[in-house]
């Protein structure tokens, strides 16, 4: 039986493809820190690469309203992981290999972070 699928079907499909992709999470909703973009213009993002069990570049210097974007390329889940001594904490959680993890950056400070999972692994997040 052939059939040509109608709008609404085709509707509902993507609606309920994108309420599963709601529940299982976006990066955007790992951190409290960001709110929704509804700005016109591109947002920045400066990208951090784990790998070698190193943050790369260990130092990154970003703008208020810039996203932070970590990416693993690494062999296994990290985290990272702001003490809060210099202002507001942040937390990914587990970052499994292959994922990124988004920050928008809006408060000016200096921010040493970690991974949770191995303490050596060290960075800096500088938001002028």
């Amino acid at each position: 039986m052939n059939r040509i699928p109608s709008l609404a079907s085709d509707a509902l499909f993507l609606f309920a493809a994108l309420a599963l992709i709601a529940a299982a999470g976006s990066p955007w909703q790992a951190s409290a820190d960001l709110p929704a973009y509804s700005g016109s213009a591109p947002l920045k993002v400066a990208t951090v690469v784990i790998t070698g069990f190193k943050f790369e570049p260990a130092t990154v210097t970003v703008h208020a309203g810039d996203v932070v974007k970590w990416k693993n390329d690494d062999i296994t889940a990290h985290a990272v992981t702001a003490d809060g001594k210099a202002g507001p904490t942040f937390d990914s959680g587990a970052i499994r290999t292959g994922a990124d993890w988004l920050y928008l950056a809006q408060h000016k400070g200096t921010y040493d972070y970690i991974c949770a999972h191995h303490p050596d692994m060290r960075g800096t997040l500088i938001v002028q």
